[in-house]
């Protein structure tokens, strides 16, 4: 600060002899070299600049002009139509355009069912991830363009199209719901091309609990399925084939297949679903209001 003080001191000085002389550098060195000032060049300056700061000015700058806007609504609003659905701009660089829907079949639960589009960041979403049995459906879309996630389809009155893959499908425990006689056949959807069964305890009710249906092979990879239906799974298992969700009966595998199930959904993994989830929520009605 010293040398800086004393420095534009006798830059004044200088002003006052027949041509204005100032120092002059540019980058670290040490400024003692003097140039003269062109007549209409009357005063000295001095400027110091960090440079990490200024890069990273520029660098949030670039971020915040390279996050994407994506459209916004939810269900709970009657918004996620063409005419209604806003748009927003994405908090961090790293989060997508974001598009979940999930409903079910049973009267007492249709106030659960969920449209939702905004930003977010979730597991497993390199692809579509999708499930759906007799009793609920549930699709996540993620996308990585502005705006891409555009579409309005009402996939409870507009089904996607069969795939040709047939499962069995169940919801409930060994003696309602999944029993021998509960189970039916189902066409699979969309890119729901796999068999899917999973069994566990319900976390709510604290019974055990079966699930059969169609799913898309992202989603046999992620922890959505105790997300979604409060279960804390035990068993989980995908396969290809007509019919090949055969091998969970009363509630656990089959002794044979048992080496062969997918792994068991940790808490943790769960937990970070759930909390982006939520998250995600909370955004979009911060967004709405």
């Amino acid at each position: 600060m010293a040398f800086l003080s004393s420095s534009f001191l006798l830059s004044l000085v200088l002003a006052y002899a027949a041509g204005l002389q100032c120092y002059s550098c540019d980058g670290h060195n040490d400024c003692q070299e003097t140039e003269v000032c062109d007549e209409h060049q009357d005063q000295c300056s001095t400027t110091i600049m960090t440079l990490l700061a200024l890069l990273d000015t520029l660098t949030a700058r670039g971020r915040r002009g390279n996050v994407l806007q994506c459209y916004s609504c939810s269900s709970t609003d009657q918004n996620c139509v063409d005419t209604k659905a806003t748009t927003m701009l994405c908090a961090q660089l790293e989060e997508n355009c974001v598009d979940i829907t999930s409903f079910t079949t049973f009267q007492e639960f249709l106030a659960d069912e969920q449209r939702i589009k905004g930003c977010g960041l979730l597991s497993h979403c390199e692809k579509p991830l999708g499930f759906h049995n007799q009793n609920s459906f549930y699709f996540i879309k993620c996308c990585n363009t502005s705006y891409c996630n555009n579409d309005m389809t009402d996939y409870k009155s507009n089904p996607m199209p069969l795939n040709g893959v047939t499962c069995y499908s169940c919801e409930g425990n060994a003696t309602h719901g999944c029993s021998e006689g509960d189970i039916t056949k189902l066409q699979c959807q969309g890119p729901m091309t796999q068999c899917l069964e999973a069994s566990g305890i319900h976390s709510i009710t604290g019974q055990n609990s079966v699930l059969k249906g169609c799913a898309s092979p992202s989603w046999c990879d992620s922890p959505y399925t105790s997300v979604y239906k409060n279960m804390g799974v035990r068993y989980s298992r995908c396969c290809s084939g007509d019919l090949c969700n055969n091998q969970i009966v009363n509630g656990s595998m089959k002794p044979a297949s048992r080496s062969h199930a997918g792994y068991e959904v940790s808490a943790q993994q769960t937990l970070l679903s759930i909390i982006v989830l939520v998250s995600l929520s909370f955004l979009l009605s911060a967004e709405s209001s």
